[in-house]
């Protein structure tokens, strides 16, 4: 984690409204790509311990978070190939069972995460062609594909994916 992450943040306090506002702030206006990558990453972490607290409600929601999961660990490795990380562990959050969601925070903390996506995604793209750096252009690019299927994997259309650890 980077120290510009909300890394230290206890799942049990990530609430939807959090991850909404960093939704709204990668709307906010332009921004250069190294601002850009930390803001998705601080998104990312969000989301991460958002998904968390949902894939702990049941057992449909658990699925879902593990599917979240492996594509949450492909754009952690991603992103630390890019200039902005350079030298930076990244790491994502919380690997213990925080407390499940209540039930009338489901429907919001599922838009939120798929909104998450969908806006991450487009300020990726709108940011990559005027990167500095090849290496943050290109994860812009590429982990924008990425980071839409952290989307479609909290909306159940993927039957699995994968996490790869051993690298």
């Amino acid at each position: 984690m980077s120290p510009d992450t909300p890394g230290d943040t206890p799942a049990e306090t990530v609430t939807p409204a959090l991850l909404r506002g960093i939704s709204e702030d990668l709307r906010a206006g332009p921004l250069d790509a190294p601002e850009a990558l930390k803001l998705v990453w601080s998104g990312l972490c969000l989301a991460r311990l958002l998904g968390l607290r949902l894939g702990a409600v049941d057992g449909r929601w658990g699925q879902r978070q593990r599917n979240a999961e492996s594509v949450e660990h492909q754009l952690a490795r991603d992103f630390g190939t890019s200039a902005t990380f350079t030298g930076t562990a990244l790491a994502l959050p919380g690997d213990g069972l925080p407390r499940p969601l209540a039930a009338d925070e489901v429907d919001e903390a599922l838009d939120a995460l798929v909104e998450f996506s969908s806006t991450a995604r487009q300020r990726m793209l709108a940011t990559a062609p005027r990167a500095a750096q090849w290496h943050d252009e290109r994860v812009l690019r590429h982990d924008s594909l990425v980071m839409g299927e952290l989307g479609a994997a909290w909306l159940g259309n993927r039957a699995s994916y994968r996490v790869d650890r051993s690298r």
